[in-house]
C-alpha cells in the first residue's frame, strides 16, 4: 500500500510515517521500493506503525521506542509481550489518571452549578 493508505488506516500524517522511516523505526523489508520509485508500506509496516502510535499516545520517548523497534526482529515472542504488558500498563495508568481528573472537573463544575 501506499503511504496515503496507510495514512488513512492508521491516522498518522503521511509526514509522521515519513520522518518514523527516516529514524529508523521501521524494519528493513517493511518498506519497499516501486519500479516507479513509490515507497510500498506492507501489512508489517502497518503493524510497526500502530505500535509507533500506541508508544507515543502514552508518551515513551521516541529514541526509546527505536531501540527496542531495532531489537523487535530479534525479540522472542515472550520478550515482545513483556514490552507490550509494560505498555499496557503505562496506557491503564494514563487513564486512571485522566479519568481522576475528569471527576475532579466535574464536581467542580457541580459545585459551582454549571454541571
Amino acid at each position: 500500500m501506499r503511504i496515503g493508505e496507510l495514512a488513512r488506516l492508521t491516522g498518522a500524517a503521511p509526514s509522521a510515517i515519513r520522518y518514523y522511516e527516516a529514524r529508523d523505526m521501521f524494519s528493513p523489508g517493511q518498506i519497499t521500493r516501486s519500479h516507479s520509485g513509490y515507497r510500498d508500506y506492507g501489512q508489517a509496516a502497518k503493524r510497526r506503525l500502530e505500535l509507533i502510535l500506541a508508544g507515543r499516545a502514552v508518551g515513551l520517548p521516541l529514541e526509546q521506542m527505536r531501540t527496542q523497534m531495532a531489537n523487535w526482529d530479534t525479540m522472542s515472542d515472550h520478550e515482545r509481550a513483556g514490552l507490550l504488558k509494560q505498555q499496557r500498563r503505562i496506557l491503564t495508568n494514563s487513564i486512571a489518571e485522566l479519568s481522576r481528573s475528569v471527576d475532579v472537573i466535574s464536581n467542580t463544575l457541580r459545585e459551582l452549578g454549571h454541571e
